[in-house]
């Protein structure tokens, strides 16, 4: 501890200021990720269950769809949760649903999909400008403690350790830092990048089997072959 003050307190303003924002950053990353982490095995937990309940249900009728989501809350935020709604509310407000109006349903579910996708994805833009961000601000640390190591041996006219020590010591603590926050960044990116894909896929999956159990059942109901 006395070490790490040591230099801290030999640090200019410019190298506290880069780990102090650095710093934040980090936090604010840390608690982003476990923040993500929780939200995505939420909605994964309540994709696959409905997911599961609409592949394991028979409906005679269209209407009979109506009966998985009334044992849900209705401000529940599972995203497939969201998209059953929306299809049940805008085709069983008609008294007779037709094969046009599953079809409207469907463009209607496509840009509430679109939502959906951006608010899983919520946070992977902080992830990956952090990623970005943190090195290069690390870099700015590590040159300006270099040129204030050239400056300082300049001025005591030697290369002895109690001149230049505080430029190295401010070029390696940013450098430190700025790695210790990137790295954990692009790690927590592509991790969460990988389970959104997979969320996105069985999303778009089980939005193409309501659209087409809807139709064959609205088919049958018609009389239509």
């Amino acid at each position: 501890m006395n070490a790490a003050w040591e230099i801290w307190s030999s640090m200019d303003m410019m190298g506290k200021g880069i780990c102090i924002v650095l710093a934040i950053m980090s936090v604010y990353m840390w608690g982003l990720i476990f923040a993500k982490l929780a939200y995505m095995s939420a909605i994964e937990r309540g994709n696959k269950r409905m997911a599961d309940r609409l592949r394991a249900f028979q409906a005679q009728y269209a209407r009979d769809y109506l009966q998985l989501f009334r044992d849900m809350p209705v401000n529940s935020a599972i995203p497939l949760y969201v998209l059953y709604r929306v299809a049940c509310d805008y085709l069983f407000s008609y008294d007779r649903i037709r094969a046009a109006d599953v079809e409207a349903c469907e463009k209607l579910i496509d840009a509430r999909l679109g939502e959906q996708v951006e608010k899983i994805e919520d946070g992977l833009t902080y992830l990956a400008l952090s990623s970005t961000l943190a090195p290069f601000l690390g870099l700015l640390g590590t040159v300006w403690g270099i040129l204030i190591a050239f400056r300082q041996m300049s001025t005591a006219g030697s290369a002895m350790m109690a001149s230049v020590g505080p430029g190295i010591a401010i070029a390696l603590v940013c450098t430190v830092t700025g790695l210790l926050v990137a790295i954990p960044a692009i790690t927590a990116f592509y991790y969460f990048r990988g389970r959104i894909n997979r969320e996105v896929v069985m999303i778009e999956t089980f939005c193409r089997e309501l659209v087409a159990r809807l139709e064959r059942v609205i088919a049958e109901e018609s009389g239509q072959p």
